[in-house]
């Protein structure tokens, strides 16, 4: 019982992550908007222009997506051992994708995102991968 808390818990922080991306999204879109003009700077060599909608849409998907992931699996994780480690392996996989992709997305040669804003969507998949982990532990 106790052990299947501390599984709950981790899974839960790996939403509390993704919360937080989409929190940080939000201080630096109505704040410094650091990730358009990082954008915009690359794009203006090539005669572009980045799309503030489609940047920060990106990042909230990302964290809404993966919260949603890691919910399931939280709620799974007290009854349904087994079935949650399974879910867990492919929630970790969908979200480590995600974080790969913002690191390696590319278009003109430029990254539109800064390498800060792949590590903290890959951070939800390092907390979830913990849980998955103990959920495969406990017996």
């Amino acid at each position: 019982m106790r052990q299947s808390l501390s599984e709950k818990r981790t899974a839960l922080i790996a939403v509390g992550l993704s919360v937080l991306v989409a929190v940080i999204a939000i201080v630096d879109q109505t704040g410094s908007r650091s990730l358009f003009e990082h954008a915009s700077g690359g794009y203006a060599a090539y005669g572009k222009h980045a799309s503030e909608g489609a940047l920060y849409g990106a990042l909230y998907g990302v964290a809404v997506v993966n919260a949603l992931l890691w919910l399931l699996v939280a709620g799974l994780a007290r009854s349904h051992r087994l079935i949650a480690a399974g879910v867990g392996v492919l929630v970790v996989l969908l979200t480590a994708s995600l974080g790969i992709t913002l690191l390696a997305a590319s278009e003109y040669g430029v990254h539109p995102y800064p390498p800060l804003w792949g590590l903290l969507a890959l951070l939800p998949a390092v907390a979830g991968a913990i849980a998955t982990g103990l959920l495969f532990r406990r017996r």
